[in-house]
């Protein structure tokens, strides 16, 4: 308790240090010793961060300007904010702090900071920063956020590409190809089964897409790998588009858990106590309502939670969601029906179908466009298991 605590006034903090501290930038003019630089931030431990950080940062002593552009700041006080958080309308914000705000926070999460110095020509350099400070103004600094296609990190690759006259040349050979978003996404939460699965059962199959290497780019992992073999074309000629990659803050590496496989470990169990509670159930003629009252409820709950971010939400990734056979709200209402005597015959009938469907499910499980989460298979194999009891029990 005390470390989800400690966990949550670390995340205002850093919501407060990355707030603007300049109502409006000054218009500047850089000298020859500016250098603008892409900063890779290394996953944290908390979920907010498993997925890194990305930010441009300005530096040119002879002025004092060393300012950090952050695509990836959003306002608490919004009193939207929660709703707009779980519909995906959330506006994200175009923040700028100085850089020792910036490390600081990141110092007091432990996580590594990485910096790669773009070789611009000067008037490039000016040109992107005056279009950072565009972009900066209180019209342009929000934007709908998209986790795949819009955020903190993809925003910079744009605005880099877009501003840079020279032609930019992306050499893709570094990152491994033919690659969907969701295996995308899967090394940054393995050491967090139980976020790993939440993630799985709220994509739907737009995220088993195989995503081209430009795309690669929505993670900052992926980002800072493609511009580390980016050139620019210059007369003919390619010139690195970046500097080698260089450690600012050391931070910590993430603890491997002990327990990777606790989801599937936990509904083993689960299976297993079906199991049993059946055996018994047929031994004395007779089903055991209440195991079926919490099974049939929590996966219909989790069901609402589905179809509400399939179709009440605007996370387009979370659409199309093949989950939705198996955990469905209509759990919710088959709980109902097998309580209430007149109904019975209805449950008879609907226990009876979601019995093949189950069964069906589990024969086609790693056949489906979707690639589902493993870990749920035996809860399939419970919802069967239990659908047909209720169905030979009812009268």
């Amino acid at each position: 308790m005390k470390k989800n605590s400690f966990a949550i006034v670390l995340f205002l903090t850093i919501l407060f240090l990355a707030k603007p501290i300049y109502a409006q930038l000054p218009q500047v003019m850089l000298t020859d010793s500016a250098k603008i630089s892409l900063l890779t931030c290394s996953q944290g431990e908390e979920l907010y961060s498993i997925f890194g950080h990305s930010a441009i940062r300005v530096f040119d002593p002879v002025i004092g300007v060393d300012w950090v552009f952050n695509y990836g700041t959003f306002d608490f006080s919004d009193p939207n904010f929660y709703p707009n958080f779980v519909k995906g309308k959330l506006n994200y914000i175009l923040s700028v702090s100085s850089y020792k705000n910036f490390e600081y926070s990141y110092i007091f999460e432990g996580r590594y900071i990485y910096e790669q110095i773009l070789n611009l020509q000067k008037n490039e350099k000016q040109m992107l920063l005056d279009s950072l400070t565009i972009n900066y103004l209180p019209q342009n600094r929000y934007y709908l956020y998209d986790f795949l296609f819009d955020n903190c990190a993809t925003r910079i690759r744009d605005i880099i590409v877009e501003v840079i006259p020279r032609k930019l040349d992306f050499d893709y050979r570094l990152l491994k190809r033919e690659q969907s978003f969701r295996e995308l996404l899967m090394p940054n939460v393995i050491e967090k089964p139980w976020a790993k699965l939440g993630i799985n059962l709220l994509l739907g199959v737009s995220a088993d897409r195989r995503a081209d290497p430009w795309e690669y780019m929505f993670l900052p992992e992926h980002m800072q790998t493609a511009f580390s073999s980016a050139s620019i074309v210059s007369d003919g000629l390619n010139v690195p588009l970046m500097q080698p990659s260089v450690t600012v803050l050391n931070g910590v590496e993430i603890p491997r858990t002990k327990l990777r496989e606790a989801p599937l470990m936990a509904f083993i169990g689960l299976l297993l106590l079906v199991v049993v509670f059946s055996y018994f159930d047929f031994k004395r003629q007779r089903d055991s309502r209440w195991v079926d009252l919490i099974l049939f409820s929590l996966v219909g709950l989790l069901g609402a939670v589905v179809a509400f971010q399939w179709f009440g939400s605007n996370h387009a990734v979370m659409a199309n969601n093949y989950n939705l056979i198996w955990a469905h709200p209509l759990h919710l209402l088959a709980v109902v029906t097998f309580l209430i005597k007149r109904l019975r015959f209805v449950a008879k009938y609907y226990f009876g179908i979601n019995t093949l469907v189950m069964v069906l499910l589990m024969l086609f499980w790693f056949v489906l466009p979707q690639a589902l989460p493993f870990p749920m298979f035996p809860v399939v194999a419970a919802l069967a298991i239990r659908s047909a009891v209720i169905f030979r029990f009812i009268k």
